[in-house]
């Protein structure tokens, strides 16, 4: 079993924490809201929404079990923390007996992050995690942390209660339609979730509720492919998103590779989202309360686990699965148009470790990334009520070690992102300008939910 232990950055906040002391007392200390108190008691839930960083890069995969076990963890801990203040609506469960019982919060939260983590990602050992966490410094005495304890397990049970036989087990296999337009799965590879569209939401009604149109309202693959529509989309990602692009700058390089974070071992599109999160509350909220953290991570690990769900619904429980700009640009004889030449020899910049090119291994319409930034930023606007909020994030992807980029607002930031499909070769912009408006579709349902 794969262990979950502190990160580096982690280790070294926590090394900083143990010079703090904090006496347990069997007298209970004094109840009071956290809106102020996080200056000496580590935050529970920046701590596990950092530790679950390293459960995605050993999971990997695709954006819908890394978002399903997020939500999973965040919800649990949100109905923990607003059954001791109310800070919004009940998702599942609200046990009155907690409340008041502020002093509790640190082992709730703790309790309510392992049980649902156990359960979503179960090739992860989290226990290193979880004793790490509960050496921490501690608001609560030995009787209330019993308390936190007994209200995290339960409401991380209800949560996995809820989510048992949610459909993210289904294994039905995927039957490609060879076809011109349609896309092929790649030889030997297994096909990223196939049936991840049709898993049960967390705040949408379904999947398919803001299933976007077919690409620019074509009503069938022939239409399209002989359309000069079409080829102004095929020829931008051939220019641009080669592996030997002579148009493409070095800046639209960079953003390519600091956005991909596709190959396992990173933390993944949905990691970034995460750690950008982290650093923005951070730099933004610097003395937030658990009550407050809980509240944005909520509504962003929702948004995002709900955006996985409608994008992967789009790529595959529509009656089109479209092909990658790779199919497209080596197979653009099958079909004549005048304005593409075919070049059987074009590959993406994407690659793997080894330098060999490739394409993720699902349908392209929407975009993976474009969905689930777009519903990040969309979700952080709705909690700190502003767009424009500047910040510097960073990136787990090989090529882009140690980069960083600034972004003036949120959306500015998901839309470089959407971008950066493009100069990496695996995505048309009509890929990423529907996914973009489906993302913050999908974050308006899911943060109101709250």
């Amino acid at each position: 079993m794969l262990s979950i232990r502190p990160s580096r950055r982690l280790a070294k906040a926590t090394a900083g924490l143990a010079l703090i002391t904090a006496a347990v007392t069997a007298t209970p200390a004094v109840a009071r809201p956290l809106d102020t108190d996080t200056t000496t008691t580590p935050d529970r839930v920046l701590y596990w929404n950092n530790a679950i960083l390293d459960a995605f890069r050993q999971v990997g995969g695709t954006p819908g079990p890394l978002t399903r076990g997020g939500a999973m963890m965040n919800l649990a801990i949100y109905d923990a923390v607003n059954s001791i203040q109310t800070i919004g609506n009940t998702y599942l469960t609200k046990d009155t007996t907690a409340a008041g019982q502020y002093d509790s919060v640190d082992a709730a939260v703790d309790y309510a992050a392992y049980t649902t983590l156990k359960n979503a990602f179960p090739s992860v050992d989290f226990t290193p995690a979880f004793n790490t966490a509960r050496a921490l410094p501690d608001r609560g005495n030995t009787a209330e942390q019993q308390i936190g304890a007994r209200l995290g397990v339960k409401t991380a049970n209800a949560i996995i209660a809820n989510r048992t036989g949610d459909g993210s087990t289904n294994t039905t296999p995927y039957v490609a339609v060879n076809a011109p337009g349609h896309w092929i799965p790649a030889p030997g590879k297994p096909v990223g979730n196939p049936n991840w569209g049709s898993v049960k939401p967390f705040a949408l009604t379904s999947g398919n509720e803001f299933r976007p149109a077919k690409p620019a309202g074509f009503t069938n693959p022939q239409q399209m492919l002989t359309s000069p529509e079409y080829a102004a989309q095929v020829n931008e990602i051939k220019a641009v998103g080669g592996k030997n692009s002579t148009v493409r700058t070095a800046d639209q390089t960079q953003q390519a590779h600091y956005w991909a974070n596709d190959v396992d071992g990173t933390y993944k599109p949905v990691g970034q989202q995460y750690d950008h999160t982290l650093v923005i509350y951070k730099k933004y909220r610097p003395y937030g309360s658990t009550f407050d953290s809980t509240k944005l991570f909520t509504k962003m690990s929702v948004s995002l686990a709900d955006a996985a769900i409608a994008i992967w619904d789009s790529k595959f429980n529509s009656d089109w699965d479209l092909w990658r700009p790779q199919h497209a640009i080596n197979n653009a004889d099958q079909v004549y148009n005048k304005d593409i030449t075919p070049d059987p020899a074009w590959q993406p910049l994407e690659s793997d470790t080894a330098g060999n090119s490739f394409s993720p291994n699902f349908p392209t319409y929407v975009s993976g990334h474009s969905g689930i930034a777009a519903a990040w930023a969309g979700s952080l606007k709705n909690f700190f009520g502003r767009d424009d909020l500047p910040f510097t994030g960073g990136t787990d992807d090989p090529y882009a070690q140690n980069v960083t980029r600034t972004f003036p607002s949120f959306t500015a930031a998901a839309k470089e992102k959407a971008d950066s499909r493009k100069y990496i070769g695996v995505h048309f912009e009509w890929d990423n300008a529907a996914a973009l408006t489906l993302g913050y579709q999908v974050a308006t349902k899911a943060t109101n939910r709250f």
